[in-house]
């Protein structure tokens, strides 16, 4: 029965900074507070700190003029996690039910413990003292909410007893805002309305309590009289990562569609993470290429977050550095770890940055709520537009690089060639082989492609092939920088050997730069003599800048040069 319980709150005392204190012994005793030098805000102060009057959310200006000689160390969230899981460990030995509550704070139900509650409460807590040289406080109580008051009422390391039947002479004469659900707005009103201690918001009836707390009320009510019936959540039923993975219906080398994946799948992730009220700091990316072979790549934040504009910046490198073979992709997986209840402020909200933040959890609250009750894609980013499901009347939006030849379509049923892809031959520009480029060009059912690496021919050859094996126009090109623009070469015509054989390695060429423009009805300016299958090809996509080469054989190895560039 919930009435003959006997629960214990666990609760470590400035626990950031007590183990900090714990792993370096030099700084026992000593004045210390953690965050603060990179952020501007304290997140945690040793309680030798706080007889300065430094406390955590305290800007670190004002702590430094409190205590000059106060010690600043940057947050290491590993070496908390691991003395986190430590502390816990020693609650498993004395009983299963255990809830983490926080990564220094849990609950412990010690009714069926063969010793009586108060020695295994006073025995855990000596161990974790004399182990791992931490200070903790207990609340030994028969729920949750008393147990809870009663173990940060007299910190730290306090024990603080509250027999059966003890409850409401316990609580009663605390102030109001010990109660959840009473932060300082509400204690202001409270204590307008002549409801300053606990004893008073117990003695209120339901009706008039209403009035001041709104449909809060019968808890509250029960709260202050010591009612708690909450069970226990054991350590297995919150979430200990939170993952997606999607499997491609075909192989994949388009880096910037499985980045847009990526960000899909941090979008619904943090929805979660936010709809739990919990925070992430591990970050894990993982692919598998065609060969069912996989890597990965992991990150940790620097503090944890629960905004996936967080972490966007993040996933293009992360997915680069998995990515590690030039192959394609068959699945990629995204996977948060290191779950956090609560996150220690460590920013001062006075700065912008603070305020910003602030704004956006603000507004993906609100994105959430849209997108539950009206639908994924009634608020889209930019990755959402390559990732929404095509339909008759929307065609899906291909995740390819932007081209400046190219005009918008409106009649899929006719594509245009393919006029500006990068293949691996731009160096860190691109995944895709020859092979890969010509494939996804027939598949997409384009009749022509032109392949643009920056700044060399070399993967001239293995297109040309990959290109006529696929029955595809193939379109020998190359993409120059001019001024700091880019500038698109193609070939108009060769002469000497075919670029299919090997001995094109050996040709010199010379190249002559013809700049024309295509204007809206069709016509080049200025005239030019251009290949007749060419200018269709080129009238039907392009209403821009058009660069066309012709290729020569040169047999004094002088290449020459000419041409004009239009605006």
């Amino acid at each position: 029965m919930p009435g003959n319980r006997q629960i214990v709150h666990l609760d470590a005392d400035a626990f950031f900074a007590s183990v900090e204190q714990a792993a370096d012994p030099r700084l026992r005793g000593k004045p210390i507070a953690v965050g603060g030098e990179k952020r501007g805000i304290i997140a945690a102060a040793s309680y030798e700190a706080r007889r300065f009057g430094i406390h955590s959310a305290m800007p670190t200006a004002r702590a430094r003029k409190l205590c000059p000689q106060l010690i600043l160390l940057p947050g290491d969230f590993e070496k908390y996690e691991q003395f986190s899981r430590w502390m816990f460990s020693y609650a498993y030995d004395f009983t299963p039910y255990v809830e983490v509550s926080s990564i220094d704070e849990g609950y412990m139900d010690v009714t069926t413990c063969r010793k009586p509650p108060a020695e295994v409460a006073d025995t855990l807590r000596r161990a974790i003292r004399q182990s791992l040289k931490i200070p903790v406080s207990e609340g030994l109580a028969g729920n949750k909410l008393v147990s809870q008051i009663a173990s940060k009422c007299r910190k730290p390391a306090a024990f603080v007893v509250v027999p059966p039947g003890e409850e409401k002479p316990f609580l009663h004469p605390l102030p109001n805002h010990w109660l959840p659900g009473i932060g300082p707005q509400a204690a202001r009103r409270m204590n307008a309305a002549g409801l300053a201690t606990i004893g008073q918001i117990a003695a209120t009836p339901v009706e008039f309590l209403e009035l001041v707390s709104g449909s809060s009320a019968p808890q509250l009510n029960a709260f202050a009289n010591g009612i708690d019936e909450r069970p226990l959540i054991l350590e297995a039923a919150p979430a200990k990562s939170y993952s997606k993975q999607e499997t491609f219906e075909r192989d994949i080398t388009d880096e910037a569609l499985v980045e847009a994946v990526l960000k899909g799948m941090a979008d619904r992730l943090m929805q979660s993470v936010r709809h739990d009220g919990k925070a992430i700091r591990t970050l894990t990316v993982k692919v598998r290429y065609n060969d069912f072979a996989e890597d990965q790549r992991s990150e940790s934040l620097y503090e944890p977050t629960d905004l996936e504009s967080d972490i966007y910046g993040r996933l293009r490198p992360m997915l680069k550095a998995a990515w590690r073979r030039r192959v394609s992709l068959r699945l990629v997986a995204l996977r948060f770890s290191n779950i956090y209840d609560a996150v220690a402020p460590m920013e001062l909200e006075l700065w912008p940055t603070s305020q910003q933040r602030q704004t956006r959890r603000e507004l993906a609250g609100v994105v959430d709520r849209l997108r539950e009750t009206r639908g994924r894609y009634v608020v889209m980013r930019g990755h959402d537009l390559l990732l929404r499901t095509p339909t008759p009347e929307q065609p899906l939006v291909q995740a390819t690089r932007p081209t400046p030849c190219a005009a918008p379509r409106h009649t899929p049923a006719a594509p245009p060639p393919l006029l500006h892809v990068h293949s691996h031959y731009s160096f860190l520009d691109s995944t895709l082989s020859p092979r890969a480029i010509a494939d996804l060009a027939a598949r997409q059912g384009f009749p022509a492609v032109a392949m643009t690496d920056t700044g060399n021919l070399h993967g001239l050859v293995p297109f040309q092939q990959s290109a006529t094996s696929a029955g595809l126009r193939p379109i020998p090109g190359a993409e120059v920088q001019v001024d700091g623009r880019p500038l698109l070469l193609y070939v108009e015509k060769v002469i000497g050997p075919r670029l299919d054989t090997e001995a094109t390695e050996r040709v010199e060429l010379r190249v002559i730069e013809l700049v024309v423009r295509v204007a809206p009805g069709g016509r080049l300016h200025p005239p030019i003599t251009l290949p007749g299958e060419l200018i269709d090809l080129v009238l039907e996509t392009v209403d821009s800048v058009l660069v066309v080469v012709a290729c020569e054989e040169v047999a004094d190895h002088q290449p020459v040069r000419q041409g004009v560039l239009l605006a």
